[in-house]
């Protein structure tokens, strides 16, 4: 039997985003096979407040990611003091000033704990002197979420491949699994019984591409009716106000539902016959398409990062170049004319997760990578 690990994961983003639900679904996931975790990052901050509800064992007192030397010596000592404390085998740093801070304190006072830093931001690591000797010779390990991330590594720093991987995200697939239509919800946000449903799930942003949606939309409508469009998601650079005004100048504001943020985005998902993702850039995760394709979804996704890496053109959706809205729409009528082609992809995407992009396969692949540096 392999030993169990006690793993710190920094996870010091300020917002829930992507990235950290990356590492708080890795976390639990190591949890469950036995391993000790604990997260820390910014104190009080989103991520360490879900990884606590979700029964995750935290360590709250840093400050990563504040600029000012009181904070830098503090952050060293603390951080010293719970890898001392705990006994911790491995840092897993999800931020470039955790592995930063996680390579100074093993320098500094000789630790003897691996360190991985896990690279899921869309912005290419910088090739200078710095961070050429902080990826290389201060750095055990490199894991990517896109292969996208992965190239551009390959690239800038000619590592051995043993200590760079690339590792998309996993699902769930027991919390989340095909659902039944939840008619009643349906009802009550005035879709109508035989209505077809297109669906975008994801925060109003520009990079999410929700002009596109509604612009491939209007061209659907043209030719096919009875159809319904949700958006779903909170306010961010863009606010839902603006896009309403959008569907209103273009005459379709009645085959359109905003809903805002949601909590559970599964029921909301259950009601989309095409779910989409528009987006623009960013998608080095994917977390919604995975989401959708969970929930036995049909998929149109943008040639972004991992979108083309997890939705399988022609197998389990369609693959469209981004802001392409007139290709959206075309192939959004060919699923919304083709019942049988939408339960075709829709289990194809199912079994893609089962078999590729699983919860277990993710914990899998990461749990060997952390073991081949031990």
């Amino acid at each position: 039997m392999k030993k169990t690990l006690n793993i710190l994961q920094l996870v010091n983003f300020r917002w829930y985003n992507a990235c950290a639900h990356y590492a708080v679904t890795l976390s639990s996931g190591f949890q469950k096979r036995g391993h000790r975790v604990i997260l820390s990052g910014d104190r009080n901050s989103p991520p360490l407040r879900m990884a606590e509800k979700m029964g995750l064992e935290i360590f709250p007192d840093l400050y990563l990611s504040y600029q000012n030397p009181g904070r830098f010596f503090y952050n060293i000592k603390r951080l010293k003091d719970v890898i001392e404390q705990e006994k911790i085998d491995l840092v897993n740093a999800h931020q470039g000033t955790g592995q930063f801070y996680a390579s100074l304190v093993r320098k500094l006072f000789k630790k003897n704990f691996v360190l991985i830093r896990t690279r899921g931001d869309q912005r290419k690591p910088k090739s200078n002197l710095f961070n050429r000797w902080l990826n290389k010779k201060w750095t055990d390990g490199i894991i990517t979420t896109a292969e996208t991330l992965y190239q551009s590594y390959t690239e800038k720093f000619p590592l051995d491949k043993s200590r760079l991987i690339n590792i998309p995200l996993g699902i769930d697939f027991n919390c989340f699994s095909p659902l039944e239509k939840d008619l009643e919800l349906g009802k009550s946000l005035g879709i109508s019984d035989g209505e077809l449903v297109v669906g975008i799930l994801g925060r109003l942003s520009p990079v999410k591409g929700h002009r596109y949606f509604i612009q491939a939309a209007a061209e659907v409508l043209k030719s096919f009716q009875p159809v319904k469009f949700l958006i779903a998601g909170e306010d961010a650079q863009v606010k839902s106000c603006r896009l309403k005004e959008l569907v209103k100048e273009m005459g379709i504001s009645d085959n359109f539902i905003f809903i805002g943020w949601v909590e559970d985005s599964r029921k909301i998902i259950s009601l989309m016959d095409i779910a989409v993702v528009s987006s623009t850039g960013s998608e080095t995760i994917a977390r919604v398409a995975l989401e959708y394709m969970a929930l036995g979804k049909p998929v149109v996704g943008t040639e972004i990062n991992a979108i083309p890496e997890v939705v399988k053109n022609g197998i389990n959706g369609f693959i469209v170049r981004p802001e392409d809205s007139r290709g959206m729409a075309e192939v959004m009528l060919q699923l919304l004319e083709d019942k049988d082609k939408r339960e075709k992809f829709g289990k194809a995407s199912r079994a893609l997760i089962e078999n590729e992009f699983s919860l277990d396969t993710f914990v899998d692949k990461t749990e060997k990578f952390y073991f081949s540096f031990l």
